[in-house]
């Protein structure tokens, strides 16, 4: 196994928290591998492919990722492609109101949050 049985069950909660998020997003899915443990793959639906994957090595990975999927998609929202270096005020205001509620259950990953918005302006 390549996660110990605390850091899996930290994953756990960690992917509990954003459960409802994880299933509505379309760009991203989370799933499990009996060979290497979680993956973080890009899709699309139309037409259907699989980009990348990423194995998630720690419960904080994971965050940061759904974290981000949030981020990006405040920017669709705002029809502008772009990323937190160019993000304007009032999206970073978006951003950090829709991360609060994640953020509130999982409050020892907040340095994430300033880690991302640390690439903006």
């Amino acid at each position: 196994m390549l996660y110990t049985k605390k850091e899996k069950n930290e994953i756990e909660r960690v992917r509990k928290v954003f459960e409802k998020h994880i299933q509505q997003m379309t760009a991203y899915d989370l799933v499990w591998s009996d060979k290497v443990g979680y993956v973080w793959l890009a899709i699309s639906i139309d037409p259907v492919y699989i980009d990348t994957g990423n194995w998630i090595e720690s419960a904080a990975g994971l965050c940061y990722e759904c974290l981000n999927d949030i981020a990006l998609d405040v920017f669709g929202m705002t029809g502008n492609d772009h990323d937190f270096e160019d993000a304007d005020p009032l999206e970073l205001a978006e951003i950090k109101r829709r991360w609060k509620p994640y953020i509130g259950q999982l409050p020892e990953y907040a340095y994430l949050c300033d880690e991302l918005l640390s690439r903006s302006k």
